[in-house]
């Protein structure tokens, strides 16, 4: 059985579009500030928030709003359909990774609400390319990840397209404007 490895936030929804707009209102309307919302991460924020900031950020904001962000409705119909064709499917997440972090806690139920199947979850994972060791195929949506895992894994690389992906270009890479051409991809 092939194992497919699956980032969340920006891969399956679109934690970017929806956190966006949180960021900046906590950021004017909470901290009374006029700062840069930083996007390249998988969660709007902004790199001058203190740490306290950040931490309130994620505790009153991202926490409890993350169960909230749609789902990418051909997530959904393509990852189910991978699962009974027989792939093991693994999400793999940052989330989790700071204390005051605890979205990771939220997937299963966020899976289970988005009628998503899947094997397994790992989370807190800043280095995914520790965990894909056994897996066939890696899902996400940042540079940095895909590269740590061509270059470390042997592991198909698969990148959503994103704002911040479109020019990035590596013959290593197979880049996905959605889930239907990642279907297609790992079908082929």
């Amino acid at each position: 059985m092939s194992k497919i490895a699956i980032d969340i936030d920006n891969t399956i929804c679109n934690s970017n579009e929806f956190f966006g707009p949180i960021a900046l209102k906590y950021d004017r309307e909470v901290l009374h500030k006029d700062n840069d919302i930083d996007y390249s991460a998988g969660i709007p924020k902004s790199n001058a928030w203190s740490e306290e900031e950040l931490k309130y950020y994620f505790e009153n904001y991202f926490s409890k709003q993350v169960i909230n962000i749609p789902i990418k409705e051909d997530a959904v119909i393509y990852i189910n359909k991978l699962k009974r064709l027989g792939f093991e499917i693994v999400f793999i997440t940052k989330r989790g990774f700071k204390d005051y972090d605890h979205s990771d806690l939220i997937i299963p139920d966020y899976l289970k609400m988005n009628n998503i199947l899947y094997d397994d979850i790992i989370t807190g994972s800043v280095d995914k390319y520790n965990y894909l060791g056994d897996c066939d195929y890696f899902i996400d949506d940042t540079i940095e990840n895909c590269e740590q895992a061509l270059g470390k894994t042997g592991a198909k690389v698969i990148m959503i397209k994103t704002d911040r992906t479109k020019d990035y270009s590596n013959d290593k890479v197979f880049k996905a404007n959605n889930w239907q051409e990642i279907y297609e991809y790992i079908t082929n």
